[in-house]
């Protein structure tokens, strides 16, 4: 090869380097530090990542598709992990094989775990300014999403009259059913579910006896309880249960698109006991893709990001962000409607959890007479 080829190759080499510097710079939300877009240009050669989570490929598309506009460059791979998005992680972790970039996961109590086990880069987002203190328990991890546990009736087996819209109300409603309504109420298990679980020790932490109370109740009427939120959904639709508590809205929101649907499903927040399921965003340490997760965990956190996953199906947490452009409901939306922030529980991301899972599940058993 020639002096003159040589000197072509390097002319072209740093044209090619200029070009990806500007666009780099170029793609730099405003606002953002200056030095934002050598994580750009950083992401871009590392050209892809992937997503353990436990949303589905619709929750996500919107996001995705709000990301690729501004980032062309990087191709993103959501898995939908269901529960085991922790534990597969840890696994590849282990062996040093290719694992999560990003994990986006409605877990509290697994991101307690992987906390302790020191696997969350303490990674501080340009978007943190705009998030309280409750959203970023520990560094590193953001809520992206809050999303609120309802109740979820068939509306040709509750009377309009009946249907609750507090927790004093929805017992009401479950004992005074009787038989009619044995095996035909639902949520998740609090003995054998992490969503079960985490649900209704939140209510207890909040109202001590009167939560056990309304358990006791609850046991006494005979539920049956179900694991995944989308079959719930559709066997109250079916009218093989008739009512539930605890339901998160991801799971049946989608569904009320269809007319059809929406005339047998109703729902409706909790009045005064709002409960909120945060979803957690992270980088972990075994990330292999570091810049590119960084650059989709923003993405998640500015209002852009945050109003794509509210198109998605989520609930975004971002405070002040509002309903609308396919959004039906945010963090503050649901505070309006469930009576103010003391009308609303989080979920919280709390080391306690793991120490008071023994007690309380034994507890419950006792009630439940298991």
């Amino acid at each position: 090869m020639g002096k003159l080829d040589r000197r072509s190759l390097i002319g072209a080499a740093v044209l090619t380097a200029g070009l990806a510097s500007r666009q780099a710079r170029a793609a730099v939300p405003e606002g953002y530090p200056a030095g934002y877009a050598d994580l750009v240009e950083a992401a871009t050669q590392e050209g892809s990542l992937l997503v353990y989570s436990n949303m589905s490929a619709a929750n996500w598309r919107p996001v995705l598709e709000s990301f690729a506009r501004r980032f062309p460059g990087i191709r993103v791979e959501t898995l939908n992990l269901g529960g085991q998005a922790f534990d597969r992680y840890l696994a590849e972790r282990a062996t040093n094989t290719r694992t999560a970039d990003l994990l986006a996961v409605a877990e509290p109590s697994k991101w307690v775990d992987l906390q302790r086990r020191g696997e969350i880069l303490p990674y501080r987002s340009p978007e943190d300014a705009a998030w309280p203190a409750w959203s970023k328990p520990v560094p590193g991890y953001y809520t992206v999403s809050a999303d609120p546990m309802t109740f979820l009736w068939n509306n040709s087996l509750v009377p309009e009259a009946k249907r609750p819209k507090t927790f004093d109300q929805a017992i009401a409603l479950i004992a005074g059913s009787g038989r009619a309504w044995r095996n035909r109420i639902t949520s998740y298990d609090p003995g054998a579910s992490s969503f079960g679980f985490l649900t209704h020790h939140a209510l207890v932490q909040r109202h001590g006896d009167r939560a056990w109370d309304w358990l006791q109740q609850v046991a006494e009427a005979g539920p049956r309880f179900g694991d995944r939120g989308g079959v719930i959904a559709e066997k109250v639709t079916t009218g093989e249960f008739a009512f539930a508590w605890f339901v998160s809205v991801i799971t049946f929101w989608p569904r009320l698109a269809d007319p059809a649907r929406a005339r047998i499903l109703g729902w409706g927040f909790t009045e005064g006991d709002q409960a909120l399921m945060p979803r957690g965003i992270a980088v972990p340490k075994g990330a292999g893709h570091v810049n590119a997760a960084k650059l989709l965990l923003d993405h998640t956190l500015s209002p852009e990001g945050q109003a794509a996953f509210g198109r998605g199906g989520l609930t975004p947490a971002l405070p002040g962000l509002r309903p609308g452009d396919g959004v039906a409901h945010t963090y503050s939306s649901v505070v309006e409607a469930a009576g103010g922030e003391e009308a609303v529980f989080v979920v919280r991301h709390d080391p306690a959890l793991e120490a008071d899972y023994a007690a309380f599940v034994e507890r419950w058993k006792r009630i439940a007479g298991r």
